[in-house]
């Protein structure tokens, strides 16, 4: 594929924020966080949302450089797409990734890669046509993932163990070892070093490992690391336990790099709901695609899998499947 990956801000980074946002609540009261819970009588999310499950749209925005060499995201397009349902019935996490290079259908009728959508005309237009692109009625809210969202998380929960994998380990859903990836985009600040096998990656290690795409795989890789990434987040978050110290670093950790239409009310709701949740009630996947097209202006896009999308979207962002 074309168009080198400029940043990847993960799946379910918007969870934490509700986490360490209801720990930030516990603080700001100095209570203990079950009895701030008490306090604000703060309700199930089914009773808040009046419904089982909700739909939330995921997006991590693009940067590039200014001339000073100073990141920017204006008027960026979303390089991580994710159509998550949280079910608040069961505690689970259905997370649907969507390429995005995926050709879509804009609202003037031209056609473009999907992540257009947020560069044209913002997280209103992106919600507008991402479910429509997947056939679903709408996202109930919306989060958007900064520069550096997942850099400063990781940092601040010490790091997360990983399973490093090139793409062909990736393929074959096993653990290898003798592999290696190895890239350097000196413009692109992407300096990737690292041999197939758990290592304990630092922030900025793992957020290189989750943009690494440049090899014969290319996106569908890359977003299988995303999905490695936040597992070993939410594992870690389980090792380190969340207590009042550990969600105050978290809180300046994120606070800054997520933007999201969530009341203070939903977040807290959603991170006592979710507390305990553990890596296997989170449940990933991503739609296929068939063939490669060369879109006037867009360069190289992909065509996805009506059918398998379809199903997808029936199994993992329908509760009637699930619930």
């Amino acid at each position: 594929m074309k168009n080198p990956l400029r940043a990847w801000h993960v799946t379910l980074a918007f969870f934490v924020a509700f986490a360490v946002g209801f720990g930030a609540f516990s603080l700001m009261a100095r209570r203990s966080p079950l009895s701030a819970i008490a306090q604000a009588a703060i309700p199930s999310p089914q009773a808040l949302f009046g419904r089982p499950s909700i739909l939330v749209l995921v997006e991590g925005l693009d940067y590039d450089y200014t001339d000073n060499d100073v990141e920017t995201s204006a008027h960026s397009r979303s390089d991580i797409i994710m159509a998550i349902r949280l079910d608040f019935v069961h505690h689970r996490i259905y997370e649907l990734s969507v390429p995005r290079d995926m050709v879509a259908t804009l609202p003037g009728g031209q056609q473009a890669k999907i992540n257009a959508a947020q560069s044209e005309g913002g997280v209103t237009e992106a919600e507008s046509v991402v479910s429509q692109w997947l056939g679903i009625p709408g996202f109930d809210r919306y989060v958007v993932l900064r520069i550096d969202t997942m850099k400063d998380l990781i940092n601040a929960l010490g790091g997360v163990d990983v399973y490093v994998k090139n793409s062909t380990c990736l393929l074959s859903h096993t653990d290898c070892t003798g592999g290696t990836i190895d890239y350097d985009d000196t413009w692109g600040h992407l300096h990737v070093h690292l041999t197939e096998g758990f290592h304990h990656l630092d922030g900025a290690q793992a957020v290189g490992y989750s943009r690494f795409r440049h090899d014969f795989c290319s996106d569908p890789c890359r977003i299988m690391r995303q999905q490695d990434v936040v597992r070993a987040i939410v594992a870690q978050l389980h090792k380190n336990g969340l207590n009042v110290f550990s969600i105050g670093r978290l809180v300046a950790a994120i606070n800054k790099d997520v933007t999201t239409n969530m009341t203070s009310r939903e977040e807290f709701s959603i991170a006592y709901a979710f507390r305990k949740l553990a890596p296997g009630a989170i449940h990933t996947t991503q739609v296929p695609y068939v063939s490669d097209v060369d879109l006037p202006g867009e360069g190289d896009s992909i065509i996805p899998d009506e059918t398998a999308k379809r199903r997808l979207v029936a199994e993992y962002l329908e509760p009637s499947v699930t619930q």
